[in-house]
């Protein structure tokens, strides 16, 4: 994903296996951004795919380096990475908090952009999530946010 998280595709089920092929052979055209997002969710919707899913989360990424690439979207920041991070290793935030002790009213706060951590706070979530810290060029970010290297990734979905 544009935050590195990766996905085993082989878990793709029977249905999400035609739907991805599907939505990847619109995505390698390099359509416009909102073309693509009304595309994916039209097509998951008449499929009755769950958003619980992979196939859901793997559109959310395809659209997120579309709009990327084409200057609708802002590239990922430590927010992104965070939520993602969190997801992973405790399922939701609300348990994350709880079992971290981070204050949920402020971790809400920081996701809506509407307060920061301090690098005291970042520090502590990090390790709490087993993680670390950084820095890296802006052209490594496009690159690994690039709409090429998500094709790549799913080149074998069939």
């Amino acid at each position: 994903t544009i935050t590195g998280r990766a996905l085993d595709l082989s878990r793709l089920t029977r249905e999400d296996r035609p739907f991805i092929a599907h939505v990847h052979a619109f995505y390698k055209n390099s359509v416009p951004w909102s073309k693509f997002s009304a595309l994916w969710v039209r097509e998951f919707q008449k499929r009755g795919l769950k958003q619980e899913g992979m196939a859901y989360r793997i559109c959310q990424d395809l659209e997120a380096r579309l709009g990327i690439a084409q200057g609708k979207v802002a590239p990922p920041d430590y927010r992104d990475y965070l939520a993602d991070l969190i997801e992973e290793k405790y399922g939701s935030r609300y348990k994350f908090c709880k079992e971290t002790g981070v204050d949920a009213a402020h971790l809400s706060r920081v996701f809506a952009s509407r307060s920061d951590l301090s690098l005291e706070a970042l520090v502590k979530l990090l390790h709490a999530l087993g993680a670390a810290l950084v820095v890296q060029p802006e052209e490594t970010l496009k690159a690994n946010t690039s709409p090429e290297e998500a094709s790549r990734a799913l080149a074998g979905v069939a």
